[in-house]
């Protein structure tokens, strides 16, 4: 019995029949014993030994992971943001998905004779209502809907836009939303 440590994917393997793994996939029973406080990671095979990663290659190794993490927290503080809602009228309304489709619907038929003012708008608590008196106001409140939402999301992009150019590790940490 002994170990092995595959030579691309570093799965590192013990107490195995070592000749059920063949030599060029695999290195036979490398000497880790340096590397008992490093995290298997960390590992890599160079050769025929394996040694702990350089600084250079784990930030290599696990920038793509940083990113999509980074990523990922920008995609939840923008949807906080919109769970927030919007201002119109010093008063904050909805923007959830069912929020957002019934503006929509809304103003397309804005203009409809068989549209009836004034429509009434719920606040976000359900605390007050706005009253829309007319096709204009409906546009103007869907355009502030409209405004706010893309300002969030169009924040976040631009934020991912920054995480993606990045090169390092520390570049994506250096990334901060401020939104």
């Amino acid at each position: 019995m002994g170990s092995v440590i595959n030579r691309t994917t570093y799965e590192y393997l013990e107490s195995v029949n070592s000749p059920d793994y063949p030599t060029g996939d695999w290195l036979h029973n490398p000497d880790v014993s340096a590397l008992s406080a490093v995290p298997r990671e960390y590992w890599i095979v160079d050769g025929e030994a394996v040694r702990e990663m350089t600084t250079g290659e784990k930030d290599s190794n696990h920038l793509a992971a940083h990113k999509a993490e980074k990523c990922l927290a920008i995609d939840a503080r923008t949807d906080a943001l919109i769970a927030a809602g919007f201002v119109y009228s010093s008063k904050t309304f909805s923007l959830s998905d069912a929020a957002q489709n019934r503006l929509m619907g809304i103003h397309q038929v804005r203009d409809d004779a068989a549209t009836t003012y004034p429509i009434r708008w719920n606040t976000l608590d359900d605390g007050d209502v706005l009253e829309l008196a007319d096709s204009a106001a409906v546009h103007s409140f869907y355009l502030q809907a409209l405004g706010t939402y893309r300002a969030h999301v169009d924040g976040g992009t631009a934020l991912k836009d920054q995480v993606r150019a990045a090169a390092t590790i520390a570049e994506v940490d250096a990334v901060t939303d401020s939104r």
